[in-house]
């Protein structure tokens, strides 16, 4: 329903007698008599989608809770209520790829998709959650129940459509509103079993190359554990440790490259039960780890404990740190925004994974593909003898690299030039941003990497304007970025949207500014490489003397 933003108007306040028959249209809907909506301030406004319309109701926060089709009589929590309130609809469960793979990209969940046992209410044409079986308290997604699902006790083999997914996390309707709150995590363990849960025996542990190797989806469990891997082995064999540190320089620079080679998407900061440096470091403490100093976020590591006997039995494994150092490569600086690129197979480009040492997997990165690429022509013994620097194609390679063959296609290229329309032709390319060493995104965005747009113009009245477009690909809020740019450039500044389609958000200030807005963006991390300035100013002519 929401699969791409749609259009909204201001958000107004409700009356306080609409307000009270909402929550109890709410309330009857659901059957849930101790509902309450999370603040006393409701908002709302009209939205217009690709295939419906209708209002959304927010919080005072401007945080989505629930919206009703135009001509429709049901009404719908957001995902955002139900973790709030998580009695609030009945739960169909699922496997947890299903959800990312499926579900997050726009399709209806299946019947044979689900997990029975279904829960009684879970009835046709009732509002239900859906959820990971994994972790079956936090609905990810909201639909409408097609089917009688109670009657069904196995769903192997089993067609149709189970429930039509209405919104989903990470949906248009979270990114109209610019939302970026994260799901709960799971309930936190007793202070007394904490020494426990870290205390992990080693013959139990899991094998951190063996996992960074064939994984493609981690548990929250699983991330913890590298994490604490990464820990021990920061406290037992990072000879460039030196106390006091920062907790943000302890982290970006002892235990983030300390961590097994695994893809950062999967493992990062976010993706623990922790989630924020403060908490990893407090627990430890609690523990007998660390010791720290400060308060809140504001973090110094002042002491370790080597004494742990999880630390005298802890065995070394190979690190992000000694894989890029062997790759010859420098680890990126955790304050600078970075990216990767990452290729998923298509047509041919599958056969050759099949034929390839690859793991199956959803995205590879290049160096990935380089590498099986060159093993490819070793392994098959394609290198032409009388000059290393040429390759004989096979059948396979002709063919991937050739997309418009013909008779006169050549069977004999050089190394140099494979690698370019190998990835082009056979693989669809995705982007992830990175700052700070976590992804900005949820999952890599299909495309090329966007660069932010500078234009410099002369409008109608001869008033000279800068634009600035495409930034909130990389998280700047818009009324963030106005503001600083009306300090800096010392000139109004107005928001709205670009002329191009799709549109996007837009900052408009006052004079040429090229040069400010790009040192301003560098300071937030942004590299100059990722700016497009364009002014189309014409030069003065100079008078004749």
């Amino acid at each position: 329903m929401f699969k791409k933003e749609p259009h909204i108007k201001a958000l107004s306040n409700l009356k306080n007698s609409e307000r009270k028959k909402l929550l109890q249209s709410c309330k009857e809907q659901t059957g849930c008599s101790e509902y309450s909506f999370p603040t006393i301030v409701v908002k709302q406004t009209n939205y217009k989608g690709q295939h419906s319309s209708g209002t959304v109701y927010t919080d005072e926060n401007n945080v989505p809770i629930w919206f009703k089709e135009k001509h429709g009589e049901l009404l719908f929590p957001t995902v955002y209520s139900c973790w709030s309130f998580p009695e609030l609809l009945p739960v169909v469960l699922t496997h947890g790829f299903v959800i990312e793979e499926r579900i997050f990209n726009g399709a209806n969940l299946m019947l044979a998709g689900t997990v029975p046992p279904f829960d009684s209410r879970c009835v046709a044409a009732t509002v239900c959650g859906i959820a990971s079986r994994e972790n079956p308290s936090v609905i990810l997604a909201i639909g409408v129940v097609q089917l009688n699902l109670p009657s069904y006790e196995s769903v192997v083999g089993q067609q149709g459509v189970a429930v039509q997914v209405m919104h989903y996390l990470t949906d248009g309707l979270c990114q109209v509103f610019k939302m970026d709150l994260e799901p709960p995590t799971r309930e936190p363990v007793d202070d007394k079993n904490d020494a426990e849960e870290l205390s992990v025996n080693q013959d139990t542990v899991v094998n951190v190359e063996d996992v960074a190797e064939v994984l493609n989806e981690l548990s929250v469990e699983d991330v913890d554990n590298f994490f604490t891997r990464a820990l021990y082995y920061t406290l037992t064999q990072d000879s460039n440790l030196e106390l006091p540190i920062t907790a943000s320089n302890f982290i970006s620079a002892h235990v983030l490259p300390n961590l097994p080679p695994v893809d950062p998407t999967l493992v990062n900061m976010k993706k623990t039960s922790w989630k924020k440096t403060a908490k990893f470091l407090k627990q430890f403490e609690k523990a007998g780890f660390l010791q720290l100093k400060g308060k809140g976020d504001d973090l110094v590591i002042v002491g370790v404990n080597k004494d742990k006997q999880e630390l005298k039995n802890f065995v070394p494994y190979k690190t992000t740190a000694d894989t890029t150092a062997r790759k010859g490569n420098t680890p990126h600086s955790p304050d600078v925004i970075y990216s990767e690129k990452y290729y998923k197979p298509i047509n041919l480009g599958k056969d050759f994974i099949q034929r390839s040492n690859l793991p199956p997997k959803l995205l590879y990165n290049m160096s990935d593909l380089r590498d099986s690429l060159n093993e490819y022509i070793s392994t098959n013994k394609l290198v032409d003898p009388r000059d290393k620097k040429l390759v004989l194609l096979d059948d396979l390679l002709h063919n991937m690299i050739n997309k418009r063959k013909t008779q006169d296609s050549p069977r004999c290229t050089s190394r140099a030039q494979i690698l370019e329309p190998f990835l082009h032709n056979n693989f669809t390319e995705y982007f992830q941003i990175f700052q700070d060493n976590t992804p900005l995104f949820k999952n890599p965005i299909k495309g090329s990497l966007p660069h932010i747009k500078i234009v410099t113009e002369m409008k109608i009245g001869r008033k000279v304007i800068t634009r600035v477009s495409n930034f909130e690909f990389f998280k700047i809020n818009t009324d963030q970025l106005a503001s600083d740019l009306r300090r800096l450039c010392s000139g109004s500044t107005t928001v709205g949207e670009t002329l191009t389609s799709p549109k996007t958000t837009e900052v408009q200030v006052q004079g040429s500014h090229g040069k400010l807005i790009i040192e301003h963006l560098n300071n937030k991390g942004i590299p100059t490489k990722w700016i497009d300035y364009e002014s189309k100013l014409k030069n003065k002519k100079k008078r004749p003397a």
